[in-house]
């Protein structure tokens, strides 16, 4: 038997389930599906709903294609114990495609659902993207799971010093790289008359004038080269659901623009296919930075608001690819970001391999009960604390740090408009209104 023979063969026999909310975890564990069902693997994704949340059509196309022969059910996220009961005994490996707080939430709810079952399924947690804001928050967040991938030797650097300081393991976690990166490869050749797409963020910048001026300098932009399509890719639509909330919409000032100049568009094509056409990809510090350096695309930070951690460009202070619009303008398609960088901050070639060879040797053992002390990882805090917050404010107390109830009242008039806002999509007018 050949060695490509035994290696297709790896995961043969085992069940591998992952559980989802919002686009980027989704397509992040349908992903990390893919590389387990071209082991050998029976591989399914569940997409977990929360009110008022769900998926589009479209985004559910885009976490489909990843991997065609993986099936989706939807459900919803208050069906989690229900849907995970039945698991123990029965499933090798549960992915926790999920965000820091709803991670708690998942381990919480695991440990009352499987309790000191002994055949629970090995726990898999990851990130959709660069970490650049709450790092080791949101990594002891996840610290619970029995197999913590991390996109690079810096973060799991930063992991091991917090577990140390708790005198705590680090040794679940493992260096996979940015798993958006694995089946990546160079372009090979440059398009004719490529674009120069500029790819948005939910809540970055915070500010509308910092908005507005992007867009001013956009239409800059496609003015300086005619030629080219200039085109902006808004994160989601308007009705569209994401982990992070929008602070006000760029899409409506660039279609108000793009009348006037004809170059300067928008496009709700995914990014992979944006990038085919690509000459120069521009961003304040979405995750598309990498996958354009990966594929050898000219990549650009904006530079112009500053470099601070609330706008994440920090995170690519020594790229090489940080300047403001007035550089991009006179020189958007010159290759400018350091190869070693890029090798250090999430694109591992063989990680895809790594996350397997990780997860087979998490199979040699039988995972520990989940319930210890009726608490959670003491990487959430110490015994004592956890028993109050529970006592005080149950699960909700615990999986926010607290944070939540601090919150709830700041948040709900915007709740109740948003849910108006959703209720009335296809009303034109009446959105606008409400948006007014």
């Amino acid at each position: 038997m050949s060695v490509a023979s035994l290696i297709s063969e790896r995961l043969t026999g085992r069940k591998v389930v992952a559980v989802a909310c919002f686009d980027s975890f989704g397509k992040l564990a349908m992903t990390l599906l893919a590389a387990c069902r071209k082991e050998g693997a029976e591989t399914t994704l569940h997409l977990l709903e929360l009110n008022n949340r769900s998926l589009s059509k479209r985004q559910r196309l885009e976490i489909q294609n990843i991997d065609l022969h993986t099936p989706i059910e939807k459900q919803s996220w208050r069906d989690l114990r229900s849907l995970c009961s039945p698991m123990a005994g029965t499933v090798d490996a549960l992915i926790l495609s999920l965000d820091g707080k709803r991670s708690r939430e998942a381990l919480l709810q695991l440990q009352n659902t499987w309790g000191i079952n002994e055949k629970r399924p090995q726990l898999i947690s990851a990130y959709p993207g660069i970490l650049f804001r709450f790092a080791l928050e949101g990594m002891l967040d996840r610290s619970g799971a029995d197999l913590l991938c991390l996109n690079s030797n810096r973060d799991l650097a930063i992991y091991e010093k917090g577990c140390k300081a708790l005198g705590l393991s680090s040794s679940n976690a493992v260096v996979t790289g940015l798993p958006i990166l694995w089946r990546i490869q160079p372009r090979m050749k440059f398009p004719d008359h490529p674009s120069i797409v500029f790819f948005e963020q939910p809540s970055i910048p915070v500010h509308p004038l910092q908005r507005r001026f992007l867009c001013e300098q956009l239409r800059g932009l496609a003015t300086a080269w005619p030629e080219h399509q200039v085109i902006f890719k808004p994160r989601t639509s308007s009705i569209e659901s994401t982990l992070h909330r929008k602070h006000g919409e760029m899409t409506g000032v660039i279609h108000n623009i793009s009348r006037k100049q004809t170059n300067l568009k928008s496009s709700f094509k995914p990014v992979t296919q944006l990038l085919r056409k690509c000459g120069c990809a521009i961003t304040v510090s979405s995750t598309a930075a990498l996958e354009s350096m990966v594929q050898g695309i000219s990549t650009r930070i904006v530079g112009d608001l500053g470099i601070t951690e609330t706008l994440g460009n920090h995170f690519f202070a020594d790229s090489g690819t940080i300047a403001n619009f007035a550089a991009i303008r006179s020189n958007p398609f010159q290759v400018l970001h350091d190869e070693t960088w890029l090798h250090e901050q999430g694109f591992v070639p063989d990680g895809e391999n790594r996350f397997i060879n990780a997860l087979l040797e998490r199979f040699k053992t039988v995972p520990p009960p989940l319930i210890k002390d009726g608490v959670g990882p003491s990487s959430w805090g110490s015994t004592a604390w956890q028993r109050t917050a529970l006592a005080h404010g149950g699960r909700k107390m615990l999986s926010s740090g607290g944070a939540c109830s601090s919150q709830r009242k700041r948040y709900y008039a915007r709740r109740i408009l948003r849910t108006i806002r959703d209720s009335v999509v296809g009303f034109g007018w009446l959105l606008r209104l409400l948006q007014g």
